[in-house]
């Protein structure tokens, strides 16, 4: 396919997922044999900036790129590109093939739209302009913006990791537990429950919280180590450090993206119950669930290490199994494949072929 793919501006120092993702999307695409013209608003200069065109603004864009955007089989535009909505308009009035939007945290997009505070959030009727919209959310939500938003086809898309950021590290374990990554401010309280209260509940253990300090308060426990976040080439160590990585859900049927890295990883998983994840993961065979402190305490304590070695093995080949960039890449084929041929939903595809 000849694809156009309209990212974020990139910061100075890309050190998450959602910093990267859009260009490892892109590459995964061109290694499967698309040609891929990325787009990114002027910024600062980075490694990859062969594969990325900069473009000014949204004049800028018309100028030089309207004819490309006409013929493309695909114009893939990302939820947080500089000027979503004008950029959503002039896509959708242009483009002649599969229109798409690529919205990686949904949750985000429910909220700004329920609090109707920002005048320059995406609306129903922008959404409605795109054939085909990429959410991070599972669960009914895909058919709830089907429904009640007019999307024309919603479908789920989760993060992807690229493996060769994200392996087994053989340094020394620091820490009993940790967590790394920002988290929605309805998950912050199981934060604070889970590893603050399993580290008051375990003086002896020993604990770290990267990131995500706003979401404690002064009764900070002496055996949590405070960390800086780290940069995306020090993820893996960072976890490989930790016995058990706690990863929160960032809302009801979504997963956070450091869910998907820390198993890459191998790291031992503990997880809320989110609805959803038993399509993510096995539970009890690759990640373990917690609903309280104790629940955690008990995991830390009581598991033997042969079986927490395993289930971080385990969880390490259902990540390299289903959830690759390169399954992501596949899984945008058949999605467009599908919104072409005006099929119907089906189940993604498992493995590449």
């Amino acid at each position: 396919m000849d694809i156009v793919f309209l990212g974020p501006a990139c910061r100075a120092n890309a050190g998450s997922w959602a910093d990267t993702a859009p260009t490892q999307l892109a590459q995964a695409l061109r290694r499967r044999g698309h040609a891929v013209l990325f787009l990114e608003h002027s910024g600062p200069p980075r490694e990859e900036a062969r594969a990325v065109t900069p473009y000014l603004d949204l004049a800028d864009l018309h100028a030089r790129f309207h004819s490309k955007v006409r013929r493309a089989d695909l114009v893939l535009v990302d939820a947080d590109v500089p000027q979503v909505t004008d950029v959503s308009r002039w896509v959708t009035n242009t483009a002649g093939g599969l229109t798409v939007f690529w919205d990686r945290d949904t949750p985000r997009t429910l909220a700004r739209h329920a609090l109707r505070e920002d005048p320059g959030c995406m609306t129903p009727e922008l959404f409605m302009g795109y054939r085909l919209y990429l959410c991070s959310s599972g669960g009914p939500v895909p058919r709830q913006l089907e429904r009640e938003w007019g999307v024309a086809r919603a479908r789920v898309f989760l993060p992807g990791v690229d493996a060769e950021h994200f392996a087994p590290g053989g340094g020394r374990t620091r820490w009993d537990l940790g967590h790394a990554g920002p988290l929605s401010p309805e998950r912050r309280g199981l934060l604070k429950q889970w590893l603050l209260g399993a580290a008051r509940g375990w003086p002896e253990g020993r604990f770290v919280l990267a990131g995500t300090l706003s979401a404690v308060d002064d009764a900070w426990p002496a055996n949590v180590a405070r960390h800086a976040p780290p940069p995306l080439q020090e993820h893996a160590g960072f976890i490989g450090a930790q016995r058990f990585t706690l990863a929160l859900s960032q809302a009801r049927h979504t997963p956070g993206t450091d869910l998907f890295e820390a198993a890459a990883c191998g790291a031992a998983l503990l997880c809320d119950p989110w609805p959803g994840l038993e399509d993510v993961f096995a539970l009890g065979d690759e990640v373990m669930i917690a609903r309280t402190d104790q629940d955690v305490l008990r995991c830390l304590r009581e598991m033997p290490e042969a079986d927490r070695h395993q289930l971080g093995m385990r969880a390490r080949a259902r990540v390299l199994a289903e959830h690759t960039v390169a399954h992501r890449a596949l899984q945008l084929e058949q999605y467009a494949s599908e919104a072409e041929r005006g099929a119907a939903w089906r189940a993604p595809a498992r493995s590449l072929s």
